[in-house]
């Protein structure tokens, strides 16, 4: 592992944003990130083959702003252009930003960098604030119910999970390079959500974690056009297959890391039963002895998303619970959709 610097060395960070058709959005993002007070960083935008003037828009930023780079390269997807990020990266801490985000507040980089200079942490996470529009943007700030904020991440991942501080995103932690780099964590290719086995891999290297205190990251709902708009066939089939593999991973020498990654997969579970209704019945039949095997998983103090579930299956069989969840799937998509449009 790289050597790590003395905490009286400023941070260099790398930003890694992908960038694919987002030309309405992606000045937002770029001001928002080249605004910043603190200037030790370098923005890596990684055009993915746009075809819309995203490419130009980087372009005329890159002519204003030094430390920006631009990988132009051939559609790939998100997994592709966010490795070809992390291998160019230089930074001793790596964030990840979606070009469809944004960030709030002109000194994000500055405390990040006096909190990693205080605590040395091995991974910085941060709760994001959702976006529905310009009067509708929530943070759920669940932060307030962690007895620590900083320390061994082993000893507190129970309680991060739990709390879903610790989620299944890319964007919403900042972490030391060598991490990624030394433990090749790069992002599985031809993957939908390869958030969730990303993270879950980066569970097994992480001995140190602080909480950032203020939501910066704005994270956009339901856009037209996202990846995170529509679910389909394929993604409920990876992440199925992440989650079979997940769980069938060696185990660690810490008892509570275990449960922590058992309950990662737990509320990853309840996204499958969320969304089963997606799959063709021919895909619903393939899974589903493996969805059953996986009940013991329906356990409360395990996720808040896990409670909350659990408030309901008391009362409904498993293929019920599958059935209501999937209407409040329905329910919630059309609510985001309505938010998003006012």
């Amino acid at each position: 592992m790289e050597e790590i610097k003395t905490q009286n060395q400023a941070v260099f960070f790398s930003i890694i944003v992908p960038v694919y058709n987002v030309e309405d959005y992606l000045e937002q993002c770029l001001d928002s990130i080249v605004s910043q007070s603190y200037t030790d960083f370098e923005l890596l935008l990684i055009n993915d083959g746009s075809t819309d003037s995203s490419l130009e828009i980087c372009k005329k930023y890159q002519e204003k702003h030094q430390q920006i780079i631009i990988i132009d390269k051939e559609n790939g997807g998100l997994s592709d252009a966010r490795n070809a990020g992390l291998k160019a990266a230089k930074g001793d801490y790596i964030i990840f930003s979606d070009s469809d985000d944004y960030w709030v507040g002109s000194d994000v980089l500055l405390d990040l960098n006096n909190l990693i200079k205080d605590s040395n942490p091995d991974i910085v996470i941060h709760e994001e604030s959702r976006f529905f529009s310009a009067n509708d943007v929530n943070c759920k700030y669940n932060q307030q119910f962690l007895k620590a904020k900083k320390g061994s991440f082993k000893e507190e991942a129970v309680h991060l999970v739990y709390y879903d501080l610790y989620a299944a995103a890319a964007w919403d932690k900042v972490i030391r390079r060598a991490i990624l780099t030394d433990n090749n964590l790069f992002f599985t290719l031809g993957r939908k959500s390869e958030d969730i086995e990303w993270t879950a891999k980066l569970m097994y290297y992480i001995n140190t974690f602080s909480v950032y205190s203020k939501s910066f990251y704005h994270y956009r709902q339901a856009r037209k056009g996202s990846i995170t708009t529509s679910v389909n066939e394929k993604h409920v089939m990876d992440i199925y297959e992440m989650i079979k593999h997940g769980l069938q991973e060696e185990k660690t020498n810490s008892e509570k890391l275990n449960l922590a990654i058992e309950n990662f997969w737990a509320s990853n579970y309840i996204v499958i039963l969320k969304e089963f209704y997606v799959l063709s019945s021919k895909m619903q039949n393939v899974i589903w002895n493996g969805l059953v095997s996986w009940k013991y998983l329906l356990q409360r103090d395990r996720n808040l998303k896990v409670d909350k579930v659990m408030n309901f299956y008391k009362y409904l069989n498993f293929k019920s619970l599958i059935f209501f969840l999937n209407g409040y799937r329905i329910k919630t998509t059309f609510s985001k959709r309505y938010r998003a449009s006012k």
